[in-house]
């Protein structure tokens, strides 16, 4: 029994001696998985909230250009969790290997260890950030998008009410400042306040009839003509009735504003 003994103090004392010292590579490991635990609990925390705040943030559902956007952040919210559970993952497969090494005593394998697995896992937390962080530029540009189309709809509102007083005047005037143009065409975005109050105005009421005129500056003699064409479309296109628009007419001038104008020569009754 003793001979027994002896023997597998003798085993055990030369397994140790055969181990590597790996007192730097067990403080470099601890250090990084700290690290690692740190970055990984703050993304979570921080995704957690921003999909509280998503899940929670309404988009006008008329609006649907930000209807898309919102549809965009939602995915963009799930993309993110699949990322943060992909890098918890590559902790585990690393944690399983680094400690396993470790316990082989083989200095040389846990250095070449720890350097792959610390460049996988710090690849995938680095995606898993990016992503929650641009979830939350996402989110922060939809908030002032929204916040834009509501002041668009304030402004839009208070000068259709303005206009709808005017429209139950025989000779009323609806003068529009705000329309824009890129050579013959509207510019869409600079001129949706003055074009969603007009579509809303004109049809308000199926009596009413006006005369379109728009004076436009330049050589080109048929500019005035183009750009009140291109407000007929825009008006028929958006559903108002062509028959509300009784005439319409363009002329260039040399010198002197520009000018788009309706007169109600019908007005709502």
């Amino acid at each position: 029994m003793q001979t027994r003994s002896l023997l597998f103090a003798v085993t055990a004392l030369t397994l140790v001696a055969c181990q590597d010292d790996m007192t730097t590579e067990k403080a470099t490991w601890e250090t990084t998985t700290k690290g690692w635990a740190a970055r990984i609990e703050k993304m979570k925390k921080g995704h957690a909230e921003l999909a509280t705040k998503v899940k929670a943030f309404t988009v006008p559902e008329t609006e649907t250009a930000l209807v898309e956007d919102k549809a965009a952040l939602d995915k963009a919210i799930a993309t993110g969790t699949t990322a943060i559970t992909t890098a918890e993952h590559e902790i585990a497969t690393a944690t399983s290997t680094i400690e396993g090494l470790i316990a082989g005593g083989k200095k040389v394998r846990v250095e070449v260890a720890l350097g792959t697995t610390k460049s996988t896992v710090d690849g995938s937390l680095a995606r898993a950030e990016s992503m929650v962080s641009s979830a939350n530029s996402a989110l922060e540009t939809l908030v002032q998008k929204v916040a834009a189309a509501k002041a668009t709809g304030e402004a839009v509102k208070s000068r259709t009410d303005a206009w709808l007083t005017e429209v139950k005047k025989k000779g009323g005037a609806l003068m529009i400042e705000d329309l824009v143009f890129n050579g013959e065409a509207i510019d869409a975005v600079k001129s949706k306040v003055a074009m969603d109050s007009l579509v809303a105005t004109l049809k308000s009421c199926p009596d009413l009839k006006v005369e379109l005129a728009v004076v436009a500056r330049g050589e080109a003699a048929e500019l005035g003509t183009k750009r009140a064409e291109a407000i007929k479309t825009q008006l028929t296109t958006r559903g108002v009735d062509a028959a509300t628009l009784a005439k319409v007419a363009g002329s260039v001038e040399a010198e002197g504003d520009e000018k788009v104008s309706l007169a109600v020569t019908t007005p709502c009754k």
